[in-house]
């Protein structure tokens, strides 16, 4: 035997002593290894999910309030006293508002919904386009391009149709239909009354600062011209009378008031540089 293989029989029992004994399969190995993977790997995919539902929410959340500012957003409009504001809405429609006279309506939502609410008095232009509507306390106009006017106090309604045509619904239910000049009234009571063949140009005889009365109330007439020319007006009790007749807006308020009392037997006091008093003749 030569020296060479005698030693290399002394090495591989030198190894056979020093191998270690392992019973386990290759297969068991492995999936014992990817088992300890994937628990290692399920903490990571929950935080993911946590994460994923959190962004969720937080968008959700931005959407919502996004939608409500476009839906809530709101521009009001108020012509004080003595002046009157004209307003271009956002698609091209126009607006003059009459003194003491209040709109607002919501820009961001105007692409969905073309509706205001007014109290006062105002004259539409309306582009051609989707329903166009007025609310107001007392009732509410619908219209898709037309102008008009409306009259909108205390308990009184008024709509006048210039072009197009017009549909107005009161507060108690009734539904009219307008064509260009004509005109409804609707009474403290609820009561409508339709007017036909009516002159538009009296009807928006304001925007041009002219005031036309045909058998109007006194008290109505005062009331107008308090909010034209900024003023107060005090008439005593028991004074009745209807008015048919015009003013301009740049008189003199003290003139105007004398003018219109004169046939009705009253008298005009100037209490303050803006106020005034009716009184009965010789009181």
């Amino acid at each position: 035997m030569s020296k060479n293989h005698s030693n290399n029989d002394k090495h591989s029992r030198f190894f056979q002593k020093t191998q270690i004994p392992y019973t386990r399969s290759k297969e068991d190995v492995w999936k014992d290894m990817m088992a300890r993977m994937e628990e290692r790997n399920e903490p990571l995919g929950k935080i993911r999910s946590h994460v994923f539902l959190y962004a969720a929410a937080a968008v959700m959340v931005l959407l919502i309030g996004f939608t409500a500012f476009m839906r809530f957003h709101t521009i009001n409009l108020y012509a004080p006293p003595g002046q009157h504001v004209s307003k271009t809405l956002p698609e091209g429609s126009k607006v003059h508002l009459n003194a003491g006279s209040e709109l607002s309506y919501h820009p961001y939502w105007w692409r969905f919904a073309r509706a205001l609410e007014l109290e006062g008095e105002a004259y539409f232009e309306v582009n051609k386009g989707n329903r166009f509507t007025v609310k107001s306390p007392q009732g509410a106009t619908e219209v898709l391009g037309t102008s008009f006017n409306i009259y909108a106090r205390e308990n009184k309604y008024r709509v006048h149709c210039l072009t197009g045509q017009v549909r107005v619904e009161t507060e108690a239910g009734k539904i009219q239909i307008l064509n260009p000049n004509q005109a409804i009234s609707v009474s403290e009571k609820g009561e409508m009354e339709y007017q036909n063949n009516i002159k538009p140009e009296h009807a928006i005889a304001w925007i041009k600062n002219r005031f036309v009365y045909t058998a109007a109330p006194l008290r109505e007439v005062f009331r107008e011209m308090e909010r034209q020319f900024d003023i107060t007006i005090e008439v005593d009790q028991g004074i009745k009378g209807e008015y048919t007749g015009n003013f301009q807006r740049g008189s003199s308020p003290g003139a105007l008031l004398k003018l219109i009392v004169r046939p009705f037997g009253l008298e005009v006091e100037q209490i303050h540089q803006t106020k005034y008093r009716i009184r009965k003749g010789g009181d």
